[in-house]
């Protein structure tokens, strides 16, 4: 929320904090099984913008993603006292890959190239789709590489059940839309 004064300056709403925390990322429906069945993949979709440092440092730490695939156009990280040696500082602490999606984009590569690149990146054997995956989305649709509907569009293809989670929450109305229902779970914090 925002307010205008008559000198065209504006008091802009600090960010709130969000309750992030490591019972968010356990499985919506933990499923015991003896062969092995890991239950759904998560699939985390961080809104980075709208978060605080501390928020976006817990997300990651929490989730313990196997790849964070970045999509924003901008992919900054500083947010607050939080910078890019810390984000990857965290990114090494927790064991994940980082994806820069859009810096072959910006030297002339099209949007399709580049997405189709970025799913070489998405994990598709067991072992590894049983850890998390993050992807980073800027403010709006215009301000990534691909959206949040587009993404879940390519993931409903595969075999996996999906857990999805969005951080922070997406306004009413503008859920993205989830694939065919194969029990997928949609959660959202914040």
């Amino acid at each position: 929320m925002t307010e205008e004064s008559d000198r065209g300056l504006r008091v802009v709403a600090s960010k709130r904090r969000l309750a992030i925390g490591a019972e968010l990322f356990k499985p919506a429906n933990p499923q015991a099984s003896l062969f092995g069945d890991d239950g759904a993949w998560m699939i985390v979709f961080i809104n980075v913008s709208e978060l605080t440092g501390e928020d976006f440092s817990n997300a990651i730490r929490y989730s313990e993603p196997s790849v964070v695939i970045d999509l924003r156009l901008a992919p900054r990280f500083d947010i607050g006292s939080f910078n890019r040696e810390r984000a990857f500082e965290l990114f090494r602490v927790v064991k994940t890959t980082y994806v820069d999606t859009t810096a072959k984009l910006m030297n002339g590569e099209s949007r399709e190239v580049a997405i189709e690149r970025m799913i070489t990146h998405i994990p598709r054997n067991e072992t590894s789709s049983r850890r998390t995956v993050v992807f980073l989305l800027g403010r709006n649709d215009n301000s990534s590489i691909a959206s949040r509907a587009e993404i879940l569009s390519f993931l409903a293809q595969s075999e996996k059940q999906l857990d999805v989670i969005n951080i922070p929450e997406l306004p009413v109305g503008c859920e993205a839309p989830l694939m065919p229902d194969g029990g997928h779970k949609l959660r959202s914090v914040g």
